[in-house]
Formats: structure tokens, sequence, C-alpha cells
């Protein structure tokens, strides 16, 4: 019985994670969600290790995971009134993952604490920020009576990355080690490889936000359907045939480095 309402769960969270994709006006800022979390928990066992053998005492690293938590306390209610006051939160999603993008890299090419102070803070900007600019996007294309489906699929999709994130790491560190990487440089390039989703997902959103292009989409299927509604196909197609006569133009293409991504993480 559990074994089967789990599978349930996992069918119907799936079908609502390929309409977040189907849709172009929600497809970047849910995978630049997905590869932050993904990048954030695949170097999250060696984080610390890193911080030591960057030279951070113990008491530094406490004060650098201090910066982090105090300054998106501080942040992440600025973002919800940037949010309310300009009634769309694109742009915040794009603020989060710039101020990720670059912490994470900041971090990851320390050479000193200093460094790692610097770049925690400037990773607080964005870290704590970012789950909840992307859930008032997508809250903001549903329809009311959906908001709840949306924000426990959301919620099951980054536990789930989280997951698989920490799981593929040691595999990922053995190959390292097998190829003769010192144990350094082992959590360097663990630590390197979040900036690189970051930024991958963060050049390409920044790339295709236009306002203009911003058109209400369909809310997603009821969890129990097994097929899209009836009256939910017009409206799809529609869409797309918006979302392709919007993005015409050579300006609004995705980057190759985004594109590979995506279909490393879709795979």
């Amino acid at each position: 019985m559990v074994a089967a309402l789990f599978l349930t769960s996992l069918r119907d969270n799936g079908r609502l994670a390929a309409r977040f994709c189907s849709a172009p006006v929600l497809r970047l800022p849910v995978l630049l969600l997905w590869v932050a979390v993904f990048g954030g928990s695949l170097h999250a066992p060696c984080t610390t290790f890193f911080y030591l053998s960057v030279g951070a005492s113990q008491e530094q690293v406490g004060n650098i995971s201090a910066i982090i938590s105090v300054v998106s306390m501080l942040t992440v209610p600025l973002y919800g009134h940037f949010i309310d006051a300009t009634a769309g939160a694109l742009e915040a999603v794009a603020a989060a993952g710039f101020c990720c993008a670059l912490g994470c890299a900041v971090r990851a090419a320390a050479l000193s604490v200093a460094w790692l102070y610097a770049g925690s803070l400037v990773l607080g900007f964005g870290a704590a920020s970012l789950l909840p600019s992307v859930l008032s996007h997508l809250s903001s294309h549903c329809a009311p009576d959906e908001k709840p489906k949306v924000v426990a699929a959301v919620a099951f999709q980054t536990s789930l990355l989280r997951l698989v994130g920490k799981s593929l790491y040691p595999p990922t560190v053995a190959v390292l080690a097998a190829a003769g990487a010192s144990l350094e440089l082992q959590y360097r390039v663990m630590m390197g490889v979040c900036p690189f989703f970051c930024v991958a997902g963060w050049v390409a959103l920044s790339l295709r936000r236009k306002r203009s292009a911003l058109a209400p989409v369909p809310p997603p299927p009821t969890p129990t359907s097994l097929a899209p509604a009836p009256e939910l196909a017009p409206p799809l197609k529609q869409e797309v045939g918006a979302a392709k006569g919007g993005q015409s133009g050579g300006a609004s293409a995705w980057p190759p480095v985004f594109v590979a991504t995506a279909a490393a993480i879709a795979a």
C-alpha cells in the first residue's frame, strides 16, 4: 500500500515537473532552482573539509556559516517586498541566482579565509531567496486551487535532488581519486561544480528574461489524472504558439552550455 502510494506520488510529481518544463514562462526559473539545489547538494558533504583545507579554523568555519544565515535572514524579506512592489518574481529569481553563482564561484576559488568570508557574504544574498522567489513566480502563473499542488511538487523535487546530489558524491570523488587528484583538489573540484550549474542557469535565464513575453499558462493537471484534462489542451497549444512567436531572433537562443547542462539533468 505504501509502495503504491509512493509510486503514484512519484508519477504525479513527474507530470508536474514535465508541465513546468513545457511552459516557456516557467521552464528556466525551475531549471535554475533544480541545478542550484543539485549542485549545492553535490558538494555539501565536503564543504566543511574544504574550508579547513583552505586554512580556516573551527571557529572560522562557524563564522562562515553564520554569515550566510544572517545575511539570508536580512535579505529574504527584501526580496519579498520587491516581488510585491513589482508584481513579478522573475527579476528576483535572476538576482538570487546571480548571487548564488557568484558566491559559490568565489568560495570555490578561495585562496584564503578572507575569500571564504567574501564568498559567503555574497552567497547569503541569494541562497535562501532563490526557492521562495521561484515559488512566487510559479504561483503567479497557476490557478489558485493548484497552488498547494505546485508548492508540494517543488518541495518533493528539491528534496529528491538533494538526495541524488549527496548520493553521487562518493562515486564522484572516487573517480577523481582514481585519476590521481589530491584530496584538496577533489574538494575544490566538487566546490566548483555548483557555480558551473548556477552560472549556466543564470545566463540562460538572463538571456530569455523578457517581461513582454510573460503570458499566463494553463494550470498543472490534477495529480491523479493520467493525462492533461481536455479543456487544458487548447490554452497549452496557444501558449506554445505564442512562445514560438516571442522566441524568434538570435538574441533569445539558449546558450549551448545550458542546453548541455539541462539535458544532463533531464537524463
